[in-house]
């Protein structure tokens, strides 16, 4: 799906004519536009999205860190949110000029999400995102106010089925160390796909 499309699938929703362009819209088309931009990065935040988590290398940055960090790395370009850094390190932090500093030296890997084009979602991501600009717009431009609950509703059940159909086929196994668990006693633990 397209931009256009996506806001034409959330105007849809609220009684609105399907359009095909965003240029020269109505007020509504403005609007659901904006809110687009507005609700995009925090969507896609809000789940480890398969198709907007990629793994790069960082940036090792030419300068001297302050006195408690040893390296300066950069961000990858669309970072969003990080999953992890590989290898697993832990004393590091990100400020505000999108950098992190860490006490580590070497080559480090970073998975995070980012914002894909538009081309790369998948439709359930593309429902989803539709019922959720509609949501946004529906109180103020809804021809009717049980529009809301309703719509609502539907945005929620959508991010369900979205987060469901986009963590099959993960690996169906801890990765990561959990000590309390791993030494209870139990007939079969599958943190590492190893039986105790």
């Amino acid at each position: 799906m397209s931009r256009v499309q996506i806001v034409s699938n959330a105007l849809m929703q609220l009684g609105h004519a399907p359009i095909s362009s965003l240029d020269g819209g109505d007020k509504l088309v403005v609007a659901a536009d904006a809110v687009y931009d507005q609700k995009l990065d925090a969507l896609l935040s809000r789940s480890n999205w398969r198709f907007a988590v990629q793994i790069q290398q960082l940036s090792v940055v030419a300068e001297t860190p302050p006195p408690q960090w040893k390296t300066t790395y950069l961000l990858p370009a669309g970072y969003i949110k990080m999953l992890r850094l590989y290898p697993n390190i832990y004393e590091w932090d990100i400020y505000a000029d999108k950098k992190i500093y860490a006490q580590f030296e070497g080559d480090l890997w970073m998975e995070y999400v980012f914002a894909p084009d538009v081309s790369m979602f998948p439709d359930y991501f593309s429902d989803y995102f539709s019922a959720v600009i509609a949501v946004q717009l529906a109180l103020s431009n809804a021809q009717k106010a049980d529009y809301y609950p309703a719509l609502k509703q539907n945005a929620e059940r959508l991010e369900i089925i979205a987060m469901s159909i986009d963590c099959q086929n993960r690996p169906q196994f801890s990765q990561v160390d959990i000590p309390v668990l791993n030494n209870r006693f139990v007939t079969i633990y599958n943190g590492y796909g190893f039986s105790l």
